[in-house]
């Protein structure tokens, strides 16, 4: 009963953030995220980067409501997607893109190269 309690839990608790659907790829050079963004425009996106996180805060253009039935009736709004990603390798933050069409948002991170000389002796 203790673990139900626990999901009900995180399932209804919420600051009005949605968690989106999304994808983290290695494509050799660089790492691409996806995510899935219905209902956002463009200008509502912000992407926050650093040398091995992404974050993006997203806010939707019209607010999605569910209701819970059960044992305990209730309701629950959210406004925005944010999600915080830790990535499995260093990039390099001023060199990311992106790009949002059709409520899919995709983010090209170069990852860091670091070039060394080697002396020949």
């Amino acid at each position: 009963m203790e673990i139900e309690r626990r999901i009900l839990k995180a399932t209804w608790e919420h600051n009005g953030n949605l968690e989106p659907l999304y994808e983290v790829e290695d494509k050799g050079d660089e790492i691409l995220v996806t995510f899935d963004l219905p209902r956002v425009r463009k200008e509502n996106i912000t992407i926050q980067t650093t040398e091995d996180t992404v974050e993006v805060t997203a806010k939707m253009s019209n607010a999605v409501c569910w209701e819970h039935w059960g044992v305990l009736q209730k309701k629950i709004t959210f406004q925005a997607f944010r999600k915080h990603i830790k990535l499995p390798e260093p990039i390099e933050p001023e060199r990311a893109e992106a790009s949002f069409k059709s409520g899919i948002l995709r983010i090209t991170l170069p990852k860091v190269r670091k070039k060394v000389s080697i002396k020949v002796g």
